[in-house]
């Protein structure tokens, strides 16, 4: 063996192993630090098979052998094979964040595996290597159709990478453009003049007599690179747990937990919910039971009298499991909700009771009605009956003496109480919806009241001004029913032997005077009619005076102010 010989195989061997040692620290760090998807294990194939690609460069340099030789060199350039489809898979799924669809996949892997085939019986058709020995070798067309493979693929992987570079780096440094493109072109660009023979003239012209692949270990400067662009300039997508400082500073309250629940981390944002004991709360609150209950599900706990909304998730390292929980304040919303729950309670509570409440006013309706129609039928029976009673007594007192006095004081009996019948059934009210309640109509009605006792030995005088006025019906009715009552009152109690009535009808007020010329009395007694004519005059705003002295008859005084 020369020194020149021994020097290359020392020198190979030395820098490949340098290389490997890099590479495998480079691998470690991708593996720990990045997120896991999946242009990140096409990156780390794409590390393995270079690093393949480097060990199996050192045994053929120092394989024995020719025969062993040959195999390693198989070995080193099925890694290559690999290397290419990893890489163009590592540039597809960085650049659109998938793996490659199934239809490209197979015939790719089908390129690639055709490539190895070709390497492997090389022996039985030297179409990828012509000569083959342990000095030198000459290639065949085999060869160079693996190698224009290779290099598509590559530069197929490279388009995507500088689609994602462009806007990744958009507003970086044109430097660092240049930096990490020049990570991934070097390599490229050396291997090819490296199977050009181009870099060995360069290399012995320089007069340096070693010179030997260096694709691979360029390879591992290009990984350097990515390493560099990916703490510095956020390559790849880093850990959660590595953006410390960006977490940190996030609104949304944020705990790590150790593989046995020990508190790692709390954010700012938990800490001030919890007045700076947030570790403390937080271990006391998560224990490896809790975790697993909890894990990879949204669910709402109670902590410390707080609601939250917890996802727990499972973070998995070489070093440990660790457990990433992100917590959601929802205490300002419960109590939004229970205070929305506590009115609605109320809410109920009073619908409840206004049901009640409608239940009692539908039965005391009942009730007020059942009165209204007795206290009707009252005064019409009454007076209809008083009246008629008076009339017969008359036509009894006639009835020998004249006969046509007796009958006329019938008749207007029989008038009476049929005119009480026609009341009666006026008490729905229903006839009178067509009416005009004047005074002229008051009139009317008095005067015909007033006519049915005029047989009765009782003289009648009736006097009404402003008949043109309108009278609202509601006082037209208690008024008629007023006059009815103190009437029918004189009837039954006075003994007198005239009745006055009078009604003065004015724009703001009515006034009326009901008296007659009976008994009278010192000390008013009120029984139910009186009563009731006060309890009516209440409801339309009216007010009234009995006035009545022993044997000076008996006087009413109504006012109503309005109408």
């Amino acid at each position: 063996m020369t020194d020149i010989l021994r020097l290359e195989i020392e020198t190979i061997c030395i820098v490949h192993i340098i290389a490997i040692i890099l590479s495998i620290i480079f691998f470690m760090m991708f593996y720990i630090k990045a997120n896991k998807d999946y242009a990140l294990k096409a990156f780390l194939v794409m590390q393995i098979s270079m690093i393949g690609w480097m060990v199996f460069k050192i045994f053929k340099t120092v394989s024995p052998t020719v025969v062993s030789r040959w195999w390693f060199i198989v070995g080193y350039y099925i890694c290559a094979c690999i290397l290419e489809v990893a890489f163009l898979e590592f540039g597809y799924a960085y650049y659109k964040g998938k793996s490659l669809p199934q239809k490209v996949k197979y015939p790719i892997y089908t390129l690639s595996l055709l490539q190895m085939i070709a390497v492997i019986t090389n022996p039985y058709h030297h179409m990828f290597y012509a000569t083959y020995d342990f000095w030198g070798d000459t290639f065949g067309i085999f060869f160079y159709i693996h190698t224009l493979i290779e290099y598509t693929f590559i530069a197929i992987g490279f388009v995507y990478c500088y689609k994602t570079f462009k806007i990744r780096f958009q507003y970086k440094k044109i430097l660092y453009k240049y930096f990490i493109s020049a990570a991934i072109l070097v390599p490229l660009i050396l291997n090819f003049l490296y199977i050009t023979k181009v870099i060995h003239r360069f290399v012995f012209s320089l007069g340096i007599p070693v010179i030997f692949d260096i694709t691979p270990i360029v390879f591992t400067w290009s990984t350097l690179v990515f390493v560099y662009a990916t703490f510095k300039h956020d390559f790849l997508n880093i850990s959660p747990i590595m953006k410390h400082e960006i977490v940190h500073k996030l609104d949304t309250p944020i705990c790590v937990l150790g593989s046995s629940c020990d508190v790692i981390y709390v954010n700012e944002k938990l800490n001030g919910i919890f007045h700076d004991k947030a570790a403390a709360v937080m271990e006391k609150t998560f224990t490896k039971a809790t975790i697993e209950e909890l894990k990879n599900e949204k669910k709402e706990i109670n902590i410390e009298g707080l609601n939250f909304i917890i996802f727990v998730k499972e973070v998995s390292s070489i070093k440990e499991t660790q457990y990433l929980i992100i917590l959601r304040d929802i205490s300002a919303y419960r109590k939004v909700e229970d205070e929305i729950k506590s009115s609605q309670r109320d809410l109920d509570k009073s619908n409840r009771e206004l049901k009640k409440a409608i239940i009692t006013l539908k039965e005391t309706s009942k009730i007020g009605a059942r009165n209204y129609v007795a206290r009707e039928l009252h005064d019409i029976i009454g007076h209809s009956l008083v009246v008629a009673i008076k009339l017969l007594e008359v036509a009894k007192l006639y009835f020998d003496k004249d006969k046509k006095q007796s009958v006329l004081a019938m008749s207007d009996a029989s008038v009476s109480i049929g005119a009480g019948i026609d009341n009666m059934n006026a008490i729905s009210l229903i006839e009178r919806m067509d009416n005009i309640y004047t005074g002229e109509l008051l009139k009317k009605d008095l005067k015909k009241l007033l006519e049915r006792i005029k047989n009765a030995e009782i003289k009648t005088n009736l006097h009404l001004k402003g008949e043109y006025h309108k009278i609202d019906e509601k006082v037209f009715d208690i008024i008629k029913k007023i006059c009815t009552e103190l009437i029918t009152n004189s009837l039954k109690h006075s003994g007198g032997t005239e009745i006055f009535v009078s009604v003065n009808i004015r724009s703001e007020n009515i006034s009326i005077l009901v008296m007659d010329n009976g008994k009278g009395c010192d000390n008013l007694s009120k029984g139910n009619g009186l009563n009731g004519i006060e309890e009516r005059l209440k409801l339309i705003g009216g007010n009234v005076d009995f006035v009545s002295s022993r044997n000076e008859g008996f006087m009413s005084k109504i006012n109503i102010s309005k109408y």
